[in-house]
């Protein structure tokens, strides 16, 4: 803990704060003041916890938390979102039962969520503890305090970030002390309605998978169960893909779906609940209008499934309550209660073909994976199609399932590998993404190269692009405007996410390496690194967590990134002060090597030099490799390195220097004869 780096990494903060606290003393003895405000504190606190962020800080009668820190996720806007909105709900609950205990009526809570990057280090000098500081937690602060009581403020990025998924309203524009410019703000109402998702863009690129959907399809709705894995990374088009079924199932099939969620691991059979009360149309209410809904939705042939189902609803029956579900060891009730919704499924496929669609079975917690695997049993025997979707990670739960499929299952399985989007499927979603006339040929190019087919990829640097100006439309077509690569915050925490799962130790050879480079050799990351000889124990782990792959192991093993903005990702979490000591060891591991090695890397140890702020290095091999590339004819490549060589002259003042390589590029022509 005490050698933990300093580093720069996407958080979401939540500040919470009680109201109406200051006037308890005046109205209850001390001890009574404390338990309450604790009670309060605690609550806030569990349900921080509850959806994986940490409580940093307990200020008096409030929280400060974070979601991303220590351990970063894809989705911790929407973890602190749904914690929000639960302290929210609990602190409402708390205030009736205060309010009838003392008499008060006025106790509230208000809630401050902001995104953003944040410094994360060690602070304190006997017990030093991790926290975030920046922009983002200073405008998280202030969210909160301009909150009415029993309301929840959210940022721009935040707001941006839950788009789609949860309701917003703009409240307007504030000003934040320290701060030139004003902060725009949104009011958190709640999640959105459950609902198909709109779909926005055509698909593009995988009319081979919609083919073999479509077949799979056929065959449920001729009555013959199926078993269908979509397998594939983040943002590579799993949930698109599925959109597209779903719609040309309609009215072919009863559609049924649930998510497994990454912040789930607390509700048991949670994505088949939420397929429970989908079909239910279960929006919520009075415990007798969804125990009445049951009922008749059940029917006379269901009716023997009304306790299992009404237990993982988190509903009583009438007052025989649930039968002898009480009286059940833990491990009885769950095979109890997936026999039951087993059983359920199979009525449903009797009155015609179903669907059951579970997302991101990786997540699966496992009691979900092993219902998931009795639905699989029932393919056998009734018409029902089972679809998951998941992550190619072996080391979750839900990967088991999959061997399952294959070994057990292949007579009805369709597996979907997804692969990247082909570099013309990825130019022609480009163009789809923007207005009018579409892209120019050479941006086009630009944002297949950089997105590497993921459409998620895509469309978030698109998004971003526009936003920060880097694409600006002229008459004819948009044009990248801004030469540099912009991470869009969407990307930065699902990419970081991937290599906080990682040990510190791997982590920070995942650094050193993104130091290198896209590609690099474990030779030269040996050298750079002065470590306890784990070093390829962290390069398999790295492979195995998908962020690097093998390149090749001969002459020597050699590495490259598994995407360029993984790349990307990795470096955003270094602060500049450790990102030039990484170039320093960079530039010394390649100087390390024989006279051949380092004359093949001038231009590698000129720009690790110039990235450490050793100027006068950077000149001496800017020099040496455009006197190369001009030995060898490369009369371009020595002028551009020329013109660098040039530039860091001027920028150390090296006037003899400067004069020296003005001379040389004047007579560069000469050298072209």
């Amino acid at each position: 803990m005490a050698d933990r780096p300093d580093e720069l990494r996407p958080i979401t903060a939540l500040f919470a704060d009680i109201s109406g606290s200051t006037g308890l003393g005046e109205r209850l003895a001390p001890d009574e003041v404390k338990a309450l405000i604790g009670e309060c504190v605690t609550r806030m606190s569990r349900a921080v916890e509850e959806y994986g962020g940490t409580v940093q800080a307990y200020q008096g009668d409030g929280i400060c938390a974070y979601f991303g820190v220590p351990v970063a996720h894809e989705d911790d806007p929407e973890r602190a979102a749904r914690a929000a909105l639960r302290i929210v709900e609990l602190m409402a609950a708390y205030g009736r039962e205060v309010e009838a205990a003392w008499g008060i009526a006025e106790l509230g809570v208000r809630v401050g969520v902001n995104s953003g990057r944040a410094g994360v280090g060690l602070v304190g000098s006997g017990d030093p503890q991790v926290v975030a500081l920046g922009d983002a937690t200073n405008v998280a602060a202030r969210l909160e305090s301009q909150a009415v009581p029993g309301t929840i403020v959210v940022g721009e990025e935040t707001a941006r970030r839950l788009a789609g998924r949860f309701v917003t309203e703009p409240l307007g524009e504030i000003m934040v002390k320290g701060r030139a410019e004003a902060v725009a703000t949104w009011r958190l109402v709640g999640p959105e309605p459950v609902g198909e998702v709109p779909v926005s863009q055509p698909l593009v690129g995988r009319e081979a998978e919609m083919g073999r959907l479509n077949a799979m399809l056929d065959r449920l709705v001729s009555g013959q169960g199926q078993v269908t894995l979509v397998v594939g990374e983040a943002g590579i088009g799993k949930t698109r893909l599925l959109a597209e079924l779903r719609g040309r199932a309609e009215n072919r099939v009863t559609w049924l779906e649930g998510h497994s969620r990454s912040y789930g691991a607390r509700s048991p059979f949670g994505p088949f609940v939420e397929i429970l009360r989908q079909w239910l149309h279960d929006e919520g209410g009075p415990e007798l209008a969804v125990r009445t809904r049951l009922r008749a939705r059940l029917g006379a042939d269901g009716a023997r499934l009304l306790p299992e189902l009404a237990r993982l609803l988190g509903i009583r029956l009438d007052p025989e309550g649930d039968g002898d579900l009480a009286d059940l060891p833990p491990a009885d009730l769950g095979a109890r209660l997936r026999s039951a919704y087993v059983e359920w499924l199979r009525l449903v496929g009797a009155g015609g073909p179903a669907c059951v669609v579970i997302e991101d079975v990786n997540w699966a917690d496992d009691s979900s994976a092993d219902l998931a695997a009795d639905v699989m049993a029932l393919t056998d025997r009734a018409a029902i199609g089972l679809i998951v979707t998941l992550r190619p990670d072996p080391a979750t739960r839900g990967w088991g399932l999959r061997g399952q499929a294959l070994t057990e299952y292949s007579h009805r399985l369709t597996t979907l590998d997804l692969e990247p989007l082909s570099v013309a499927a990825t130019e022609e979603l480009a163009a789809l993404l923007l207005p009018g006339e579409g892209l120019d040929p050479a941006t086009r190019r630009t944002l297949g190269e950089v997105s590497e087919g993921n459409p998620l990829f895509l469309e978030e640097l698109v998004a971003r692009l526009q936003e920060t100006g880097a694409l600006a439309a002229d008459h004819h077509a948009w044009t990248l405007t801004v030469p540099r690569q912009v991470l869009p915050p969407a990307l930065e925490g699902l990419l970081v996410a991937r290599i906080d799962y990682l040990s510190p130790e791997v982590r920070a050879v995942a650094q050193a390496a993104a130091v290198l480079g896209r590609e690099f050799t474990r030779r030269t990351l040996e050298r750079m690194i002065i470590g306890d000889g784990t070093l390829d124990a962290s390069l398999d782990a790295l492979i195995r967590g998908g962020v690097i792959v093998e390149r090749g192991r001969f002459p020597a093993p050699s590495y490259a990134f598994r995407h360029g903005l993984i790349l990307e990702a990795v470096l955003s979490t270094l602060t500049d002060a450790r990102r030039a000591e990484l170039h320093l060891a960079a530039a010394r591991a390649y100087e390390e090597g024989d006279a051949a090695d380092i004359e093949a890397h001038l231009e590698e140890l000129a720009h690790h030099y110039a990235r450490a702020n050793d100027y006068g290095k950077a000149l001496t091999y800017l020099e040496r490799g455009a006197e190369r590339a001009a030995e060898l004819g490369a009369t371009d490549e020595a002028g551009r390195l020329w013109l660098r060589a040039l530039r860091a002259a001027n920028k150390i003042e090296d006037g003899e220097a400067a004069e020296r390589i003005r001379t040389r590029i004047s007579n560069a022509p000469a050298d072209k004869a």
